[in-house]
């Protein structure tokens, strides 16, 4: 597809999707509402029958590094206190991350917006102390793509690319939005930008392709789940109301029984954490006790999103991620 032809249905899909709006769903027919479901589904399972080295799981631990950007969102005034915990990501969190992920010798993927490496250019040093992890892509400014048209959204990830790539040196393979929000022009500009697999999606436990407009995108998916997601157990949002202080204990019971049925089923446990969030003091030694029920447990090989998303056969070739029989 030509750019001035994927420019115009982009243009196209952002015009429905306003329409469909303006017409409350009642009166919407049949077709109207399966169209509006059916832009972006769920494809064909891409869990293997194995994973490497014999593993009945694949384990990814992903790590969203959101810093101050997450807290410039629909706020009218700009609290400096409010965005020092954006800070507190970056200069505390952060390293009990790494060191934490360097203890217990696994790689981990990072999903950096592209403004958080201009404010933290430690950041990405910090993290390519060990060649293993991967960096994927977090927006320009964690910017709610719900809020952009299909031009503006497409700008905004050109302009975020280009800072990624000046900092990290190589394009990534992997994407993330905001707050896991897509717009029905999201996945065609993703596709359209070089990127491999997205990670912003709910409709199963499993690697799966995406289907967009009917047609197989080109994107494997590697899905997220906000019950495997360190915010909503611990973040507080005076302003969206949120007052989520959790005992780090419920938190490691949910994660490590869904983690139990992931090993039973030979699937896969994405975790999705903020170093703002999971970096505190107590929260950091739940994580470490979680890691160390996984590696107790035979058959488990932790790995990078993009090791999975090669592996199943999305990808370009990746080697590593730690073996299966090599986590004591």
């Amino acid at each position: 597809m030509t750019m001035s032809r994927s420019m115009a249905m982009l243009g196209l899909l952002a015009a429905l999707a306003v329409n469909a709006e303006q017409v409350p769903r009642w009166q919407q027919s049949p077709e109207q509402l399966k169209a509006a479901v059916s832009r972006v589904r769920a494809g064909t399972d891409l869990t293997p029958a194995s994973w490497p080295e014999g593993a009945r799981v694949a384990v990814s631990l992903s790590f969203d590094v959101d810093t101050e950007l997450v807290w410039l969102e629909d706020t009218e005034v700009q609290s400096p206190s409010t965005m020092s915990r954006g800070e507190y990501g970056a200069r505390a969190g952060l390293p009990r991350v790494l060191a934490l992920l360097k203890k217990h010798d696994i790689p981990a993927t990072f999903f950096v917006p592209a403004m958080s490496m201009e404010l933290h250019p430690e950041v990405v040093p910090m993290i390519q102390k060990d060649p293993r992890h991967e960096f994927g892509f977090h927006s320009y400014a964690h910017e709610n793509p719900l809020k952009l048209n299909a031009v503006d959204e497409r700008a905004a990830y050109e302009k975020g690319l280009k800072i990624f790539m000046s900092h990290v040196g190589t394009r990534p393979l992997g994407f993330r939005s905001a707050a896991w929000d897509l717009t029905p022009a999201t996945i065609d500009i993703v596709k359209s930008l070089g990127f491999v697999y997205d990670s912003s999606m709910m409709a199963d436990d499993r690697p799966y392709r995406l289907i967009s407009e009917g047609q197989d995108a080109g994107l494997t998916e590697l899905p997220v789940e906000w019950i495997l997601d360190d915010w909503p157990y611990f973040q507080l949002d005076w302003g969206d109301g949120q007052i989520s202080m959790r005992n780090a204990d419920d938190v490691y019971s949910i994660w490590r029984d869904e983690f139990d049925v992931a090993l039973e089923e030979g699937t896969m446990f994405i975790l999705t954490m903020h170093p703002q969030v999971i970096g505190h003091r107590y929260r950091m030694q739940m994580l470490d006790r979680l890691i160390e029920h996984m590696k107790s447990k035979p058959g488990v090989w932790f790995a990078t999103h993009a090791q999975i998303a090669s592996y199943v056969g999305t990808g370009p070739s990746l080697g590593g991620g730690v073996p299966a029989n090599d986590q004591d």
